[in-house]
C-alpha cells in the first residue's frame, strides 16, 4: 500500500517518520518547502501538487489544525481527493467537526473513495516512537485497508463504530483532559497554599494516585504557564465542538465542560461564550 500524508507539525511529523521508518512507500506533500527538508535524501517522495499526492496513494493521511484546513487540502479541483482512485481511503487524523467530516465522506463517496475518522492522541514524542493511541471510525472494511499504516504511528488503534465514532472520542477525551488540568492546578495551589513547595508536590502527586497525563505534562514542561500556548488554543476548539455537538443531541455532560472551561480560562484562552451558557 502506497501512503500519502499531509500536516507536518508536531505530531504529523513523527506519524509521517514512522510511515518511512517502516517502509511504507511514502509521498508528501507540505504548504512550505521546508518542511519537506527533513526528508530529502530519505525514501519518501513529494508530491508537486495535493491532487498529486492523491493520485499515487492508496490511503492519504490529513493531520492539518481544523475545519476550514482540512478542507482546503483536500476538497477542490486540486484537493487530495481530486487525484484519488476508487478504491482508495481517505484518514482524516485532524480533529475537527462531524459535520464537515460526513460532508466530506459524502463528496468522497461520490469518487468511491473511502473515509475514515482517525484522530489521535498521544503528543509528539507518542508519535515518534509509533505510541499513538488511534481512534477510528468508519466502515469496517475501510479500516482494514488502513490499519497496518495506522499501526506504524499507533500502539493502541482501536476502532470504535461508524463514521464520527472516532472524533467522537478523541473530543470526549480533550474535553476531560482540559478539566484535568483544572483540577491538576487546582490541587497545586491548595498544597502550596498549605505550606508545600510546588515542584516537590508536583513530584509527589505524578507517582500517587491522583496522578493524570494532564498533571505529568504540566510538571514536565515546567508549569501550567509553560504549557498555556501550546495547548490552550486547541483545546479551546475541541472543547467548542464537543459542547456544540452535545447540546445538538441534548447529551448531558455534568461538570465536565464547565470544568474544562475553567481550565481554558486558566490558560488565558477562554471560550467567549459557551453554548452551554446560551443553553441555560
Amino acid at each position: 500500500m502506497r501512503a500519502g500524508f499531509i500536516g507536518l507539525g508536531d505530531q504529523g511529523k513523527g506519524m509521517a517518520d514512522r510511515l518511512i521508518a517502516c517502509g511504507v512507500p511514502t509521498i508528501l506533500w507540505a504548504r512550505r518547502a521546508e518542511s519537506l527538508e527533513p526528508y530529502r535524501g530519505s525514501a519518501a517522495s513529494f508530491a508537486e501538487t495535493r491532487a498529486e499526492l492523491g493520485a499515487n496513494s492508496d490511503v492519504v493521511g490529513i493531520c492539518v489544525v481544523d475545519d476550514a484546513g482540512v478542507q482546503d487540502v483536500v476538497l477542490g479541483e486540486s484537493g487530495v481527493l481530486a487525484g484519488m482512485s476508487p478504491g482508495s481511503v481517505l484518514a482524516i487524523h485532524s480533529t475537527i467537526s462531524l459535520e464537515v467530516c460526513h460532508r466530506i465522506a459524502r463528496i468522497a463517496g461520490e469518487r468511491g473513495v473511502g473515509v475514515i475518522d482517525a484522530p489521535v492522541s498521544g503528543g509528539g514524542f507518542a508519535a515518534a516512537e509509533g505510541k499513538l493511541t488511534v481512534l477510528v471510525g468508519g466502515e469496517l472494511e475501510n479500516y482494514e485497508k488502513c490499519r497496518a499504516e495506522l499501526e506504524t504511528f499507533g500502539g493502541n488503534v482501536i476502532h470504535l463504530g461508524p463514521l464520527g465514532s472516532g472524533l467522537i472520542a478523541k473530543l470526549v477525551n480533550n474535553t476531560l483532559h482540559a478539566a484535568h488540568y483544572a483540577l491538576a492546578r487546582d490541587a497545586m495551589v491548595a498544597g502550596t497554599r498549605l505550606g508545600l513547595d510546588e515542584q516537590a508536590l508536583g513530584r509527589a502527586l505524578s507517582v500517587s494516585s491522583g496522578n493524570s497525563f494532564s498533571l505529568n505534562t504540566a510538571v514536565a514542561v515546567g508549569g501550567f504557564g509553560v504549557l498555556a500556548p501550546m495547548v490552550g488554543p486547541l483545546l479551546r476548539k475541541d472543547i467548542g465542538i464537543f459542547d456544540r455537538l452535545t447540546g445538538e443531541r441534548d447529551a448531558a455532560t455534568g461538570s465536565l465542560i464547565a470544568v474544562a472551561d475553567e481550565a481554558l480560562q486558566l490558560f488565558g484562552y477562554p471560550r467567549e461564550r459557551t453554548e452551554t451558557e446560551e443553553r441555560t
